[in-house]
């Protein structure tokens, strides 16, 4: 407890953690009023869709800023105590060296919980300045939203931990922490879609041919794109590498835990209005002041829309023997309603087992090495 309270206090005096908190929650302002204001099509937004955009936005605004605080926080947890002797100080205490370097760790880690929980307040405040009834159940999946942050973010924690224990300068551990994250987090994932690109691109050339990218949709008599069929296999294979090679990465694995939030669906409406044709002169026309009549069809669909939002057009058509022109709109509304984070994490457990036990080995990488070093 002695390590918890001394780090904790610590974390909470430092200048970059207030200030990583504020930008974070000032970038909230412009969201809310974005989300307020914006209405997509001319209509205004669901209470599902409401919820669903700001709990996006605060994942995506915690997962930049939050693990920044937290690799950092780690970078400098004990080699910053051994520069300024302070180590050697608390060594002095009563204490075992597993128990201070756990108190420590759990100090940033209720530092990290404070700094999440500010964002997920302004979400709720953010949800209720929209109208929305703040309910039991929308509240118990905002605590478990926080938890599985947490978990990430105590892995960054753990890998700053490790950096900080290897590196005796803070200055170059800050350095090395960053470049870790930047490897870890961006560019792991950008290799792995790099190599299901190729392999996408190698199995549709299997299938369709070598010069599959000259020739036209109609050359396949079964009407089936190869653009489409490669991007198909894109979208399986990167989701399936990132599973298996990126285990080690906590945002990746947080973005499977919470891949379930939303459940996106898609409204068609056509409107078509049918005139009827009149002579000017030598020219056939249609008779725009005089419509037949006008149909509006709704056809609703799993998954977003496809293909262009908005299309139009004419046609002609014979209609009782007539000769009839018909006018017609389509436009198509993707609709993102909430699921839950309760949904999410039990259709990914697995994701869930494997952040902890990357968390534990990360911990025990870190914990190993401050056993055996020397702390002068």
């Amino acid at each position: 407890m002695w390590g918890f309270k001394l780090e904790f206090k610590k974390s909470l005096r430092t200048k970059k953690f207030w200030a990583i908190l504020l930008i974070m929650l000032l970038l909230y302002i412009p969201v809310l009023y974005a989300i307020k204001t914006v209405q997509p099509y001319g209509r205004e937004l669901e209470a599902s869709e409401i919820i669903a955009g700001l709990i996006s936005v605060t994942l995506s605004l915690v997962k930049f800023f939050i693990t920044i605080l937290a690799i950092m926080l780690g970078a400098t947890a004990i080699n910053a105590e051994i520069t300024e002797g302070t180590l050697r100080i608390a060594m002095s205490k009563p204490i075992s060296r597993l128990g201070y370097i756990v108190g420590k760790f759990m100090g940033h880690v209720v530092a990290l919980f404070i700094a999440i929980l500010a964002a997920i307040v302004v979400t709720l405040a953010g949800i209720a300045l929209m109208g929305i009834d703040i309910t039991s159940a929308l509240i118990s999946d905002v605590v478990l939203l926080n938890l599985a942050i947490l978990l990430a973010m105590m892995e960054f924690l753990a890998l700053g931990y490790i950096v900080s224990l290897f590196v005796r300068s803070t200055s170059t551990a800050i350095g090395v922490a960053i470049t870790l994250l930047f490897l870890v987090s961006l560019m792991s994932p950008i290799l792995v879609e790099y190599f299901a690109h190729s392999k996408a691109e190698e199995l549709t050339k299997e299938k369709f041919g070598p010069d599959w990218e000259r020739e036209s949709f109609s050359s396949y008599g079964n009407g089936e794109s190869p653009y489409e069929y490669m991007n198909m296999q894109y979208d399986r294979l990167v989701r399936e590498y990132k599973r298996k090679y990126l285990l080690f990465d906590p945002i990746t694995q947080l973005n499977f835990l919470l891949g379930n939030l939303t459940k996106k669906t898609h409204m068609i409406v056509i409107n078509e209005t049918y005139y009827p044709m009149k002579k000017e002169g030598l020219a056939i026309v249609a008779d725009y002041d005089h419509p037949i009549k006008s149909e509006v069809t709704n056809v609703t669909g799993e998954g977003p829309c496809q293909g262009a939002d908005f299309e139009g057009g004419s046609r002609s058509e014979f209609v009782n023997g007539t000769h009839v022109k018909v006018e017609y709109t389509k436009r198509c509304y993707t609709i993102e309603s909430y699921q839950g984070v309760g949904y999410s994490i039990k259709k990914n457990l697995d994701r869930l087992g494997v952040m902890i036990a990357v968390l534990l080995l990360y911990l025990g990488i870190g914990f190993y090495r401050f056993l055996r070093m020397d702390l002068r």
